[in-house]
């Protein structure tokens, strides 16, 4: 086969609906083409390096390459069984291989192919699976280990008598009607983040035939998951419940009732945005940018996100602990993106950055400060592969708590 026939045959399948619009992924699958033609074939480490830009990788730490080959198969399968079903000549990655492989329709290997007498293996290894997984899972019941430290930075919330809420920043939405021509549109605003901003907008709305309402419903953030997995993870392993709230549905009202921990995106944070008062950042909505007022020479430092969130991006992020207004604490792990607000909760709640994070701590102050704000500098491929460094560390002082 001619190259250029490989490239309208590649072409063809990223243009698909099945493909999805990913640019990561069909980056990835030109690549291993052009490879396979010059009978090149790639390392994971290449991989890493050519795809998503980390020159220093380690393929027995990280499953980042055999995680997007693996999805970049399960797009070329789906491709084939929609668009591409008559397809003659199809793309293939060999499980174990980083080679593109072209074969025969008629050769395709579907699920018909597994021999009528081998087919209870399948039910057989599920019932095994589930099984084991259920031992599994009834084994850490009874050998759970706390995964954070009383004498850490996790020690005012396992001592405090009071309850824990969670809160989570999310997206508001409104819905728009056109009386004239009676259509009706969800909104989503990136300017409007809270009731209170909504009715702000809709007092200065004159536009004639248009009726605005907000809706009863709003959008979690894609972190939103991830945020209550790490925090259960910890609050199971030491035997402390915590409640949930949306930021659209908090009632300031509960501020002085709970320990109190704030996720999203520095947008979403509604009346938390007032606990930032003595921070040494500012947030530029505008520009949607950290400003870093750095002491001396007074310079301000400028940190905007860059790239693409869905691909390799750089975010920037802030985990702060201030005092709440009735002797609870307030902790706020906030981003520009959501992969931000992600990882500086990931260092508060994985055991080794936990322990990183800890040790910078004491490393620069000699003790972990009662109040504190660490802001981070947040490398990220398509919300998979995180990194993280701290770029900056501050103890809040408070003469006397609000």
């Amino acid at each position: 086969m001619l190259k250029e026939d490989f490239h309208g045959i590649v072409e063809k399948i990223i243009a698909s609906k099945s493909f999805g619009r990913s640019d990561t992924y069909a980056n990835l699958l030109r690549y291993l083409v052009a490879c396979s033609l010059n009978k090149n074939i790639p390392k994971e480490t290449t991989i890493a390096s050519e795809i998503f830009g980390k020159t220093e990788f380690d393929p027995s730490q990280s499953t980042l390459i055999r995680v997007y080959v693996y999805n970049l198969r399960k797009k070329l399968k789906t491709y084939y069984q929609n668009e591409g079903d008559t397809d003659e000549k199809r793309l293939t990655i060999p499980k174990g291989s980083y080679a593109i492989e072209v074969i025969e329709r008629k050769n395709a290997i579907s699920d018909q192919s597994v021999p009528r007498s081998k087919k209870w293996i399948i039910p057989l290894l599920a019932t095994l699976f589930i099984s084991l997984s259920l031992n599994l899972y009834l084994g850490t019941l009874n050998n759970k280990r706390p995964i954070v430290n009383e004498d850490g930075l996790w020690g005012d919330l396992m001592h405090s008598k009071l309850p824990t809420m969670l809160i989570m920043g999310d997206l508001f939405v409104y819905n728009e009607r056109d009386t004239a021509i009676q259509l009706t549109r969800t909104i989503r605003d990136p300017g409007i983040n809270s009731l209170q901003e909504f009715e702000v907008f809709k007092s200065t709305n004159t536009r004639t035939h248009t009726e605005i309402e907000p809706l009863t419903y709003t959008h979690l953030i894609l972190g939103s998951a991830q945020w209550i997995k790490k925090l259960s993870e910890v609050f199971y392993s030491i035997d402390k419940s915590y409640v949930i709230r949306t930021m659209s549905r908090f009632n300031p009202k509960q501020l002085q009732d709970y320990d109190i921990i704030v996720v999203g995106m520095q947008k979403t944070l509604g009346v938390f945005k007032s606990f930032y008062k003595d921070s040494a950042f500012d947030y530029d909505v505008e520009n949607d940018a950290f400003l870093y007022n750095t002491d001396g020479n007074g310079e301000t430092l400028i940190y905007k996100p860059s790239g693409n969130a869905d691909s390799y991006h750089t975010d920037y992020s802030l985990l702060t602990k201030v005092p709440g207004p009735n002797g609870n604490t307030i902790y706020l792990f906030s981003g520009i993106w959501d992969t931000g607000a992600t990882q500086s909760l990931k260092n508060f709640t994985e055991a080794k950055l936990l322990q990183g994070l800890e040790a910078e701590l004491q490393s620069k102050f000699g003790r972990l400060p009662k109040y504190y704000e660490v802001f981070f500098e947040v490398n990220g491929i398509d919300r998979m592969e995180l990194n993280s460094k701290i770029l900056y560390a501050h103890e809040l002082n408070y003469d006397s708590e609000p």
